[in-house]
């Protein structure tokens, strides 16, 4: 989806402002914060409707050379407000975020050891190859949520979701395993 920046400064009221807003970003922000962390849906609604509406309400401050940069600024707005989140509801230990964008596509790094971000990097790539209905799958029975529930976001049969997410998950142990070895093969024929 290519909006035009300018678009949004040419926006007669709020309400324009943020339904735009609304329709660029809320499902990806949706997306990213049930897929990533363990935030019921209520919360994370709550979660996007406060950062559309930030965002909205400081948009005529801040100019973006293109909608990358505009991106990332709703962005990292979220990202601000998850932090938030945690650290008012004391679920889990307040961590440092960066973002990084990557192609227009959301990535959080946390802070962690530079082999275990290089398998959270291979993971990536291995799930960015999947259909969206597989890793909507695999991410959310990850989070131990019922095939009769997920049915409803991949429009698949729940009896066949168990068969799919086996072999789902079984092939991308193997692709991430395969991949991690030719990596750590090149780098040791660098040595």
């Amino acid at each position: 989806m290519n909006i035009v920046i300018n678009q949004y400064q040419n926006s007669v009221g709020d309400n324009k402002l943020v339904k735009q807003l609304y329709e660029q970003y809320a499902k990806k922000l949706l997306s990213y914060t049930l897929n990533r962390y363990s935030v019921n849906e209520d919360d994370a609604w709550t979660l996007v409707y406060k950062t559309i509406y930030r965002i909205a309400d400081v948009y005529d401050k801040y100019s973006f050379e293109n909608e990358h940069k505009q991106s990332g600024f709703v962005f990292k707005t979220h990202i601000n407000y998850l932090r938030n989140y945690f650290r008012d509801n004391k679920t889990f230990e307040a961590k440092n975020f960066e973002v990084e964008l990557d192609e227009n596509y959301f990535t959080l790094k946390e802070d962690v050891p530079a082999k275990e971000n290089l398998q959270l990097k291979v993971l990536q790539l291995e799930l960015d190859q999947l259909e969206e209905w597989e890793r909507i799958l695999l991410l959310m029975r990850g989070q131990e949520m019922p095939y009769s529930d997920i049915s409803k976001f991949v429009n698949k049969p729940e009896k066949q979701l168990k068969v799919y997410y086996a072999r789902l998950k079984k092939q991308l142990l193997i692709r991430v395993n395969d991949a991690l070895l030719k990596l750590n093969e090149l780098n040791n024929g660098k040595r």
